[in-house]
């Protein structure tokens, strides 16, 4: 039963969009036939980029006002002040690389595939005190439940590259990059982005008002059965809640 679950649950989750990867032995090629794949599937992805942004719809076709622009009474101050804590604990070459101006093309680059290059800085070029500070402005914007699955999800992508014989080349616990756009702001309009092998956070803030959209959550696996992070878990409730919908 926990088997048909689980497949159940790959099959929502590729019907959702989730790209399933089929996955081999390293070979001595794989650096260049890597490389390759990445920057195949980076130019493919990035062609509706030309396209003109309309954001998300139902068909095709705007709809205004629908969410006005309003005091919400939640400060965002310690987001706030995490971002910018996590920037002057960066140096000058980084910061360059990681801050984009708020209304960059930047916010519509991201995606759930490990094979997408990446803007930004990863935490695999980080310092540990760096990383803390980049934890700190994501526990900030999330709550406890979505920072622990968002950092479970992470762990899950060393098992996967455990799973497939030590593959660290695609997979592991620190390719996911940070990015800040705009100026950590009370007043005007700002915002980050994590992006990663299935975790993708797009956090917008104006005043005290947030827009997590578009957001991507999911595992490959969900479960490490063994390795470093052996008992990891997550989506068990969304997995369960969408068997129970089905039955």
């Amino acid at each position: 039963m926990p088997h048909m679950k689980r497949s159940l649950v790959l099959s929502l989750l590729i019907a959702a969009g989730a790209t399933a990867i089929c996955f081999g032995p390293a070979s001595a090629q794989v650096g260049e036939d890597l490389a390759r794949m990445m920057r195949n599937f980076t130019q493919n992805f990035s062609k509706p980029l030309a396209e003109p942004y309309k954001g998300i719809t139902t068909n095709g076709q705007l709809e205004a006002d629908l969410f006005p622009i309003r005091a919400t009474g939640v400060s965002t101050a310690p987001v706030r002040r995490a971002a910018i804590a996590f920037l002057e604990g960066l140096t000058p070459e980084q910061r360059k690389r990681v801050q984009f101006p708020v209304d960059d093309i930047e916010w519509r680059k991201w995606a759930n595939q490990d094979l997408y290059i990446r803007q930004g800085l990863s935490f695999l070029e980080m310092t540990e005190k760096q990383r803390e500070l980049a934890f700190k402005l994501l526990r900030a914007g999330l709550s406890a439940k979505g920072f622990k699955q968002t950092r479970d999800t992470m762990r899950l992508n060393e098992t996967l590259a455990e799973i497939n014989g030590g593959n660290t080349e695609r997979f592991g616990e620190w390719k996911y990059f940070m990015t800040v756009m705009g100026e950590p702001s009370a007043k005007e309009p700002w915002g980050w982005q994590f992006d990663g092998h299935h975790a993708a956070i797009n956090y917008f803030i104006l005043g005290d008002q947030v827009v997590m959209t578009p957001y991507f959550a999911g595992s490959e696996p969900v479960i490490a059965h063994a390795g470093k992070y052996k008992g990891t878990a997550v989506m068990q409730e969304h997995q369960d809640s969408g068997l129970a919908l089905i039955n």
